[in-house]
């Protein structure tokens, strides 16, 4: 296991990453989390910010399926 996989992150860090992950890249418009929210996804590789939207990762993906929750 990865050092960033073993840091938790809050319900609140977890809901702004299942609301990028559930947003869809092109009929929507791109998901708004606060900035902090973001900066701490990014970092580990849970989410990534390609063309000016936020997308999650499969990382992200993986650390969501696993149900990692604080």
């Amino acid at each position: 296991m990865m050092a960033s996989e073993s840091k938790k992150l809050t319900r609140e860090e977890l809901a702004s990453l299942l609301t990028v992950g559930n947003t869809c890249a092109v009929l929507e418009p791109p998901a708004v989390i606060p900035a902090e929210h973001s900066t701490r996804l990014i970092a580990p590789g849970y989410m990534a910010e390609l063309s000016g939207r936020l997308r999650m990762t499969t990382s992200g993906r993986l650390r969501m399926a696993a149900g990692k929750t604080p």
